[in-house]
């Protein structure tokens, strides 16, 4: 069988083994979750597929060997440094768990509180760093996405930017 992305579900490769080619790292996301038995990736950009392999840990099958990914808290520590402050700790435990409660992942309203938070609490983001968050979010195995909306947030955020809240989150603070 032969799919495109065009009204593409991923609950169509249960089950199948899936030959995927030049993929980018949206479509990438988009097969979490989708319990194929196999995924092949043909690699374009190579860093993004580097990443999603990451995030994912599936077990890679080479020639001659099959090496086990880097797994548990201290694969995310090492790759975080220094430790979280507790209270961000505490969101992203909160975004982790309203976001496993959904099968699209977190909600606009969820996404808003935590913009919200970083625009009203400068001080409680300024030391934090994007791979701080990143280890975190994946350490608690949030979904692909999710851990990208929530450090471009913070990317953002660093830069400058200002978010538009709706008015009902526009005061929130965690």
């Amino acid at each position: 069988m032969h799919l495109t992305w065009r009204g593409f579900s991923a609950g169509s490769l249960t089950h199948r083994r899936v030959v995927y080619a030049w993929p980018d790292r949206q479509h990438l996301n988009d097969l979490w979750g989708s319990q194929a038995d196999a995924i092949v990736v043909i690699e374009w950009g190579t860093a993004e597929t580097a990443t999603w392999l990451e995030v994912a840990q599936p077990v890679r099958l080479l020639p001659e060997q099959t090496p086990q990914p880097a797994s548990g808290p201290q694969a995310a520590l090492s790759a975080v440094g220094e430790p979280l402050p507790e209270d961000v700790i505490r969101i992203l435990k909160s975004l982790a768990q309203w976001a496993a409660g959904y099968d699209s992942g977190l909600k606009w309203n969820e996404e808003d509180k935590l913009k919200a938070d970083m625009m009203n609490r400068l001080e409680r983001w300024a030391s934090v760093t994007v791979e701080q968050v990143r280890g975190k979010c994946r350490e608690l195995k949030m979904r692909p996405n999710d851990i990208e909306t929530s450090v471009g947030f913070l990317e953002r955020r660093k830069q400058g930017w200002r978010f538009n809240v709706r008015s009902s989150y526009r005061g929130f603070q965690f």
